[in-house]
């Protein structure tokens, strides 16, 4: 019989599950006008179509859901209708929605069933480990899954299986590999919404988070990987956006965040706090893809040379350092080809393994140092600052005081690079040196101030993740004058270093003398690829300096932005 013109047809369902839900969707072929209701005694999920006819084979429907026991028809409750019934297995509070058409498909009509709290907390929530001596934890996350094909080569090469393919192979690689550990953001075809992938990095308590993606393109010219981490104008969206949220907080700042949460709300010092914890994260995130990009240019045509940034969801954690990997173009025919085939996803997740594994080599964590053998050695103990609560009346100048620790990690912490500091470890990759008095002995002459006279001088203790960088913005000084200051041969500093810095606001007392003259003025227009604290490094000036020679609002720059630079 010949089905009216007008009416709704139900062409196919599909059934994904995951470890928080189960996810059924109703392809229709063209919007559907719904109602459903649940039942009990046996549990039931009820739904009528209206004007609606099923040209679907229910009974051939894949079901691997522990939720859904089956899917039937039964009668419509009008004619002219369609009713389906969904057998559960336990009572549920379904979120039933319709979707235009997008992508590959049509008009929908999708079912979510969350299973219960607790079940879904436990299946969803990855283990941290715990301990001293953790190693270092790298969460993978395939892109896109079940109902989000992601691209769809001119082969029809879905990209959601290209990147768990590779995602998978580089889970394995790093659990192979001593003092790492890899965790998934999921481990099937189904979907992890956007915001939850960092979350599940962020329980896991993840150095790193990897998003594997495969690019696409109107046309099929394109071609080529290239690595992406997080703009500074999304970066800042999201520190706003957590900053609003004391209860994440803490999430974000440890021990710090407790502190705060203790106090007086103070959003200029969580603010602070927070910006570092954000700068730190973007430049290893920075660090790490250079590092990426360096491996995959031996097996894979690079799109890019360099790391690009984009305002992307899935790299929106300020306090995880994270990067998105395209493994090429699923949409040029040859790339395509090449993403399907097994032994090049080898090549690719081996590569980005080589990459990952060689920053964490030079930049060992809390948790473990990797050898150039790849072998996890325990770090040496690090005594580590205090932080107690006083009443504050006013923001004051907090001098450094010096760290008395019988045991110094070896550890080289370099300065230097974008956006913050940048290391290449070139063919130095997983040899940590130790710091030497020979290198820059603290008590040799002070240039431009006498050896026994530090008046108007701090004297502090390079502490673990401080840089030259950091120490000059935070102490208001440029590099260049800390370095002649602590007759330094480079710009890297060493934990367990001591240096003097001139207290803000009262130089020393042998420094030359200050030309009556205003400095020479520098009209620069910003390019591509630069920030305030590149330029701040480059013209040895800090960054609060530009902020107020150029009266902006904030340390955000735009490219073609027209800024004056002092000169030294």
């Amino acid at each position: 019989m010949a089905l009216p013109s007008w009416a709704n047809q139900l062409k196919s369902v599909r059934i994904w599950p995951s470890p928080d839900n189960t996810r059924v969707v109703l392809d229709m072929s063209s919007a559907p006008n719904f109602n459903y209701f649940t039942l009990n005694g046996p549990d039931r999920l009820v739904i009528d179509l209206k004007g609606a006819s099923n040209a679907a084979n229910l009974a051939r429907v894949e079901n691997n859901s522990e939720l859904v026991r089956k899917i039937r028809q039964s009668t419509p409750l009008e004619k002219g209708g369609l009713r389906l019934v969904l057998d559960l297995s336990s009572t549920i509070k379904p979120v039933v929605f319709p979707l235009a058409p997008a992508g590959p498909y049509g008009h929908r009509l999708v079912i979510d069933l969350p299973y219960e709290e607790k079940r879904s907390a436990a299946a969803a929530q990855p283990v941290p480990v715990s301990g001293k001596h953790r190693g270092v934890v790298i969460a993978i996350d395939p892109g896109h899954g079940g109902e989000d094909p992601g691209s769809i080569g001119p082969r029809r090469t879905y990209e959601k299986r290209v990147t768990m393919a590779v995602s998978q192979k580089l889970a394995a690689l790093i659990d192979r590999e001593p003092g790492m550990r890899a965790v998934l953001t999921r481990r099937g075809d189904y979907f992890v919404d956007l915001n939850k992938r960092s979350e599940i990095a962020r329980k896991a308590k993840a150095d790193l988070l990897v998003s594997v993606h495969a690019d696409s393109f109107h046309n099929s010219t394109p071609r080529g990987a290239s690595v992406w981490v997080l703009s500074t104008n999304r970066a800042n969206r999201e520190m706003g956006s957590w900053l609003e949220k004391q209860e994440k907080q803490g999430e974000l700042l440890g021990g710090v965040g407790k502190v705060l949460a203790e106090s007086d709300p103070n959003p200029y010092l969580a603010q602070t706090f927070l910006d570092l914890s954000m700068d730190k994260s973007r430049a290893e995130g920075y660090d790490v893809s250079r590092q990426i990009l360096r491996s995959m240019g031996k097996v894979a045509k690079l799109h890019k040379k360099e790391p690009e940034h984009a305002s992307l969801a899935v790299l929106k954690a300020p306090d995880i350092p994270s990067v998105l990997v395209e493994t090429g173009f699923i949409s040029n025919h040859a790339e395509e080809k090449l993403l399907a085939n097994t032994s090049y996803q080898d090549q690719l997740a081996r590569a980005i393994f080589e990459g990952i594994r060689n920053y964490y080599r030079a930049h060992p964590t809390k948790g473990a140092m990797l050898t150039g053998k790849g072998q996890a050695s325990q770090p040496a103990a690090v005594s580590r600052s205090v932080v107690t609560k006083q009443p504050v009346s006013r923001p004051q100048q907090v001098q450094s005081q010096p760290v008395v620790t019988n045991k110094m990690p070896a550890t080289t912490v370099r300065d230097g690079g974008a956006p913050v500091s940048s290391v290449s470890s070139g063919s130095g990759a997983g040899v940590i040196k130790p710091y030497s008095a020979a290198t820059a002995s603290p008590s040799a002459p002070v240039s431009s101030v006498g050896a026994n006279d530090k008046s108007g001088m701090t004297r502090h203790v390079v502490t673990r993740g401080e840089s030259l960088s950091r120490l000059a913005e935070k102490n208001g000084v440029s590099q260049a004058r800390l370095v002649e200051i602590n007759n330094l041969k480079s710009r890297d500093v060493q934990i367990g270093q001591v240096l003097y810095i001139p207290r803000s606001g009262q130089p020393a007392q042998a420094t030359r003398a200050q030309s009556n003259n205003q400095p020479q003025m520098i009209r620069h227009v910003v390019a591509r690829g630069e920030s305030l604290s590149r330029l701040a490094e480059k013209h040895g000036v800090s960054q609060a300096r530009l902020v107020e020679i150029n009266k902006l609002k904030s340390r955000d720059i735009q490219v073609g932005q027209v800024l004056y630079i002092p000169q030294n």
